[in-house]
């Protein structure tokens, strides 16, 4: 059983890599030297910035007393005090990001020379094909640390399903009766019927003329 260290670097303009660490050794150094088992290529992270410590039979995290300090979950831990790990921790230090996994079984461990592959792909990825890679990298474990505010763990964003919105049941309508009397029925003066008698008269007529007409 041991520790998995996943790094993505802050530092880069396009969606970073992950890099996979795997250890099964009792103290893992983070830091920008060459000697480091984890190398993060950048001045803003010190030679020998943190460890990961085997203790009580679980690991914890010390920062070696590194110059822009060391967070986990987002809270600053003290110079040289040890900070107990759990699974899924993230780890910021120096504008990198560390998601660190405690016993775990490991397939495979690290060599110094895929540790310095690794370095030299995270360096690649930030000057984005600007620059020499390789002088880049030696001017960086060279030179001196970097004073720079630490950039903040940026919190996984969960996306949420809609509130439910309640349907309330539509109350049915009351139909009421009509309070309006019924309507009278209209009657017809005299004259309007001798009037209505005289038309019907007269289309009577009509139409038997019409028929003697036609007839052979």
């Amino acid at each position: 059983m041991g520790v998995r260290i996943t790094v993505r670097s802050l530092w880069t303009k396009a969606t970073p890599s992950t890099f996979i660490y795997e250890f099964a050794q009792s103290r893992i150094v983070i830091g920008r030297s060459r000697s480091a088992d984890v190398q993060l290529p950048h001045s803003a992270v010190s030679g020998s910035h943190a460890s990961i410590r085997e203790q009580d039979a679980g690991y914890v995290l010390v920062d070696e007393g590194s110059t822009n300090g060391t967070r986990v979950n987002d809270i600053r831990v003290a110079v040289g005090r040890a900070k107990v790990l759990r699974d899924r921790d993230l780890v910021d230090l120096g504008g990198y990001r560390l998601t660190i996994d405690v016993g775990v079984p490991v397939a495979q461990t690290m060599s110094a020379r895929l540790t310095t592959d690794f370095a030299r792909r995270i360096l690649a990825e930030q000057l984005a094909g600007e620059g020499d890679l390789e002088a880049e990298l030696n001017a960086i474990h060279k030179g001196p640390d970097e004073r720079v505010e630490l950039l903040p763990i940026l919190a996984e964003t969960v996306s949420e399903p809609p509130p439910v919105r309640q349907s309330r049941p539509s109350r049915p309508r009351q139909s009421r009766p009509s309070t309006d009397p019924p309507a009278e029925p209209i009657k017809l003066r005299r004259s309007e019927l001798a009037v209505y008698a005289l038309a019907a008269l007269v289309v009577a007529t009509s139409i038997v003329a019409m028929s003697l007409l036609m007839s052979p």
